[in-house]
């Protein structure tokens, strides 16, 4: 980057504080609103809210110091800054020595940057992301999608606001972090009412309410109890609960509390969108800052981006593509685009959601009507309009129907309008063509799309008795659909990820020596690998929070022998977890799953795993776990390799950093680390797939279901990812009950309707 010289600029004007406080507001509005207050800050120096970024592809000599001269300015009006210089590892290049080489060297560095970033503000809790993109830079994105063959949406160029990119799995950073926050002695997003409000409060009530209405008041509650108490012999006093304590038929408890649903990370802000890079320079000069300018943004065989900018820069496009013909037509695009979220959003309001369960990711919707074109005016138009207004509609319909799937896909984005016309012709046969209409089946029936698993909820007495969702419906009633994950595909990979750490104390590591060089029996009371030597057994630190399948935050601690691996709920494990439950928890388990995760939802649920099986009453692991399980077996295994693989030396533990990531340990010397590493990837466990058959189920997280005393050796928390707060809202949402019958699944009380709150 070099300093643009000093050069006048008379068509630019600069911006004023007025014109970017009005940008500011209109671009940031409040991501909570019913949020009291943010995070205390000074109140005479409102700039220390602010923090600034700069970013080092380092891709020249140079960079590096051109970046802290960004710092040093920027310090100098009283900001402070962080330089982030992007990592080229090998993993990153392949086979290209220099990044300029790679064939996607834009979306690689865009993946790079756009991560460390996220990484540094949820590591500094920042809540805002600030972007300089301006006019010129909108104008290269809706000429190059334009050139792309995008439609009216992608038209829009960049949106204003949104959340961070590239950061998806990143707590804190990727819409995730909120649950914490709000668990914080001073949470940034405060709803608490201030002590200044409850005394004013406090003070309203005394002058509203007087003295001799409390006096009131208070007689009569005492003359009901001298009442009360002066009335002997009623069959009331001697009949008290008996209802409850002496019941004809157990009661299983059906309620599974509801796992917390995450929300926040990043938001991303484009304030500057509405003003030309001629004008940021000339508010730069007029407040006499300096402006740096990146020389690779000149080089036209580097990005397409540049090479657009060379195009309009050095050649006389036609009108139709200069820059205030092209901000036109993506004013215009966003315009219809709003215009298209309203009517999404009014039929939203029409919809029902009866069950939304975030504990296994699954929703019942009722689906409104489109009402069909059958006024006089509607009949008397030509067929190409009704044509186009059908389309209309269904487009409309179609963004309704990824605000509905959202709920339970497990995909990141939603599916394009092009991939939703053959559901939307499901969904709403009324917008459906002859042909479609002719294709439809009747009744409905179910289907997958965007990794969901769409069934119509029908009255049928058969599915009842299998424990599948029913609800009434009738021909002029809309009908119901039961929203969950697909089961998985046995080609496919299952979503797993496994904790590298386990459990390996120091005073183990002596007593292992002594008992394997004196081939003493493992059942010797010295051999410290029962329960009631849990002192041995550090735990881990907990570990990094880790999103499963797109849809489940899970973290975890444990100090377990074996490590733990989180991935779906296999069918043959369900008859060992019900053998090791007590009675009440293998019947509570039966109606959860019943009501909860009936058929094949209940094997979408995650599983807590241990790689080996263990009895946790009387705990011996295998001692040359895990050198026996390397994918080529070594006839003359080290008993003591695994040892040397750990990062636990002198009671140290390692942290868990996902599936790819393997403790080393860290006492070894230098000179030593490069054949330890080599050592452990020919045996890393790793890089192969368990054997499920030799794995032991836990837990079921989601439904807080676990094996006997197993919070003595783990301990995990779960949370569901962001759901749209405004989907919900929007929608009728109401809770109906079990779609079990109460005779088999046990009585429970109504709970009625009752509006779902994801705070």
């Amino acid at each position: 980057m070099n300093i643009l010289p000093h050069v006048f600029h008379t068509g630019a004007r600069p911006i004023s504080l007025a014109e970017f406080a009005d940008a500011l507001r209109a671009t940031c509005p409040p991501r909570f609103p019913k949020a009291r207050g943010d995070l205390h800050r000074q109140v005479d120096n409102p700039i220390s809210a602010f923090r600034g970024i700069v970013v080092d592809h380092g891709l020249r000599e140079g960079s590096y110091k051109e970046a802290h001269a960004v710092i040093d300015a920027l310090r100098t009006l009283g900001i402070s800054g962080d330089v982030l210089r992007l990592n080229w590892t090998a993993a990153v290049l392949g086979d290209y020595a220099h990044p300029k080489e790679l064939p996607n060297f834009e979306s690689v560095a865009r993946r790079l940057r756009y991560r460390q970033i996220g990484g540094l503000c949820s590591h500094r809790r920042i809540a805002s992301l600030l972007l300089a993109h301006h006019e010129d830079d909108q104008y290269e994105t809706v000429l190059m999608r334009l050139l792309q063959g995008h439609g009216s949406r992608g038209l829009r160029g960049m949106k204003k606001a949104s959340d961070i990119p590239e950061c998806e799995g990143m707590y804190g950073a990727y819409q995730s972090g909120y649950v914490d926050d709000q668990k914080r002695r001073q949470p940034f997003y405060n709803y608490n009412v201030p002590k200044r409000e409850l005394k004013s409060l406090r003070r309203e009530l005394r002058s509203t309410i007087s003295d001799m209405m409390h006096e009131e008041e208070r007689q009569e509650i005492m003359m009901e109890q001298e009442r009360d108490s002066s009335s002997t012999g009623s069959s009331e006093e001697y009949d008290y609960g008996l209802e409850e304590q002496y019941q004809s038929k157990r009661v299983i408890p059906l309620d599974v509390e509801n796992i917390d649903v995450e929300d926040g990370g990043i938001a991303m802000y484009r304030p500057l969108l509405e003003f030309s890079k001629d004008r940021l320079i000339a508010t730069c000069l007029e407040n006499k800052i300096p402006w740096w300018e990146d020389q690779t943004n000149h080089d036209a065989t580097l990005t397409l981006r540049n090479a657009v900018r060379h195009l309009y820069k050095g050649h006389d496009l036609p009108k139709a593509l200069q820059k205030p013909a092209i901000l036109d037509l993506s004013r215009r695009c966003e315009s219809r685009a709003q215009a298209q979220e309203a009517a999404a959003n009014r039929l939203l309001s029409r919809a029902v959601i009866h069950e939304f369960e975030p504990s296994v990711g699954a929703a019942v919707v009722q689906i409104p009507h489109f009402e069909p074109l059958n006024s006089r005016r509607e009949t008397m138009c030509s067929a190409e309009r009704r044509q186009a207004r059908i389309s209309q509609q269904r487009e409309i319909a179609g963004i309704y129907i990824q605000k509905i799937l959202a709920l339970a896909s497990p995909e990141l984005q939603p599916p394009p309008l092009i991939n939703l016309q053959n559901v939307i012709s499901r969904l709403f046969p009324s917008l459906a063509s002859p042909s479609e209409a002719a294709l439809i089946a009747s009744p409905a029936k179910a289907f997958s799309i965007a990794g969901v698993h769409v069934i119509p909820v029908e009255p049928n007495p058969r599915r009842q008795e299998e424990g599948l969702p029913v609800a009434a419906s009738s021909p002029r009633q809309p009908l119901n659909w039961y929203l969950t994950r697909t089961p998985y595909p046995s080609n496919l990979p299952l979503p797993r990820f496994r904790m590298p750490y386990w459990s390996v104390g120091s005073h183990q590591r002596e007593q292992y020596y002594n008992n394997h060089n004196n081939n003493s029996s493992r059942n010797d009371h010295r051999y410290p690998m029962s329960l009631h030597h849990l002192q041995y057994w550090p735990w881990s630190r907990w570990m990094r929070w880790e999103l499963w399948d797109n849809r489940f935050w899970i973290r975890l601690t444990h100090r377990l022998p074996y490590r733990i691996v989180v991935q779906p709920f296999a069918k043959e494990h369900g008859k060992p977890l019900r053998e090791l439950l007590d009675p009440d928890d293998r019947a509570r388990l039966a109606a959860l799953l019943k009501r909860y995760a009936p058929g094949k939802v209940r094997y979408t649920l995650p599983a807590i795993y241990l790689e080996e099986d263990l009895d946790l009453e009387d705990v011996k692991p295998r001692s040359d776990y895990p050198a026996q399980q390397r994918s080529d077996p070594d006839p003359n295994p080290d008993p003591d390799l695994n040892l040397k693989l750990m990062n636990l030396d002198e009671g140290e533990e390692g942290e868990g950093e996902g599936e790819k990531e393997t403790a080393m340990t860290t006492a070894e010397d230098n000179k030593d680390r490069v054949g330890r590493k080599s050592r452990a990837a020919s045996i890393d466990p790793n890089l192969r797939v368990p054997d499920i058959s030799k794995m032991k189920l836990l837990a079921l997280p989601t439904l807080d279901v676990q094996i006997p005393r197993l919070n003595e050796w783990l301990h995990y928390e779960v949370r569901y990812r962001r759901v749209d707060r405004g989907t919900l809202e929007t929608a009728g949402t109401f809770h109906r009950g079990s779609f079990v019958s109460s005779a088999k699944a046990g009585e429970e009380k109504e709970r009625g309707f009752r509006r779902e709150r994801m705070g």
